[in-house]
């Protein structure tokens, strides 16, 4: 029950990031709109505003990435950690049972 609330909050963090970045290059696009300038400028001022925005979500995506690799590497240590368990209660069982002969 308590991963699954992690795994909740997980999502609604990358949500939540997502719309501040899409929020933020609205926010970024009507200011320039708004703003008296011309053609030329404005449409200088939309490429580099693009381009920011985009340099921000290569680094978001790595991040985001960066930390599904963690996760991905801590799952595989819990499995690793829990199938060893169970085969140590396994042998410890199967020590103390009786051969059972039919």
């Amino acid at each position: 029950m308590k991963r699954f609330g992690l795994r909740n909050r997980n999502r609604s963090a990358g949500k939540v990031i997502t719309a501040a970045l899409v929020g933020s290059v609205i926010g970024a696009m009507v200011g320039l709109l708004m703003a008296p300038a011309t053609g030329e400028e404005m449409r200088r001022r939309l490429r580099a505003g693009a381009m920011d925005a985009g340099e921000k979500l290569k680094t978001a995506a790595g991040k985001v990435e960066n930390r599904a690799r963690e996760l991905a590497a801590d799952a595989r240590d819990q499995i690793g950690e829990a199938r060893g368990a169970v085969s140590h209660r396994n042998k410890a069982t199967t020590a103390t049972m009786p051969e059972v002969r039919g």
